[in-house]
């Protein structure tokens, strides 16, 4: 799955039809909701600046400054969401606290220690190179900061051939386990605060976007097209699957480095 391949998923149209399956802002699932729970976990207040790696439409960021006052800073590889996202911000008059910025995961734009949390809402199995971008958050975090983040997880052995469907799917190149998260962190020098299986909170939800694209189908297929529904359809029975049969699920991690 190239960087091509991402863009193309999460272009202005993709992004918007994600957006209208997952939550008003959002690209990942459990929307403000979710945002909550691990901003809570987290610690966040308003002294602090958070890197948002995987920003999407900037649905967490919009959040977090709204509710907790903070400065939240978004990143992304697609130049469209990050416009998106930037115009939703300047329309709330959260442009004083928010700002969007294109840009690698792994090769961040930012300088040293500039960041009191890095934060990732199930973007970061879209990164090809885990080990980078656990580096590159460890620069630009301050002593004591945090890495706070859900994933999408491959928690059982698939084939070649499911693995494959399923980062088709998703469109990923891989995905770490828990196990390959803790270690990437705990080599940077990390303390595991929180360790959490969110699988069962994934499938629950997914049923629900499943029902919700069932509902779409007429609209989807008259302002697109009957095929592109199919294809939305299979992608996503894909990723129900392979969450109903445990072979992928969902982590919350949040570790502290002094």
């Amino acid at each position: 799955m190239s960087v091509e391949d991402i863009r193309k998923n999460y272009s202005q149209i993709g992004s918007a039809l994600i957006e209208k399956l997952y939550s008003d802002d959002y690209l990942s699932m459990g929307g403000t909701q979710s945002t909550d729970v691990l901003a809570d976990k987290a610690g966040i207040g308003a002294d602090h600046h958070v890197l948002d790696i995987g920003c999407g439409l900037g649905g967490p960021a919009l959040h977090l400054a709204g509710s907790k006052g903070c400065r939240v800073t978004g990143l992304d590889l697609v130049e469209t969401n990050i416009d998106e996202a930037q115009r939703r911000a300047n329309d709330r008059t959260l442009d004083h606290l928010v700002d969007f910025r294109v840009g690698d995961a792994t090769a961040l734009p930012f300088e040293d220690g500039g960041f009191d949390i890095v934060w990732g809402q199930d973007a970061w199995c879209h990164v090809p190179d885990k080990a980078k971008l656990i580096a590159e958050s460890v620069r630009v975090l301050v002593p004591g900061g945090k890495i706070a983040f859900t994933d999408w997880l491959e928690i059982d052995a698939m084939s070649d051939a499911r693995r494959a469907e399923v980062h088709e799917a998703t469109a990923s190149t891989n995905m770490a386990t828990m196990e390959r998260y803790r270690d990437f962190l705990v080599t940077n020098g990390f303390e595991i605060l929180v360790q959490e299986d969110i699988s069962d909170d994934f499938i629950r939800e997914y049923r629900a976007i499943i029902a919700r694209l069932e509902s779409l189908e007429a609209e989807i297929s008259e302002t697109i097209s009957p095929k592109v529904y199919r294809i939305i359809q299979e992608k996503n029975g894909a990723i129900l699957r392979a969450f109903e049969e445990r072979v992928m699920g969902g982590g919350r991690i949040i570790a502290w480095r002094a």
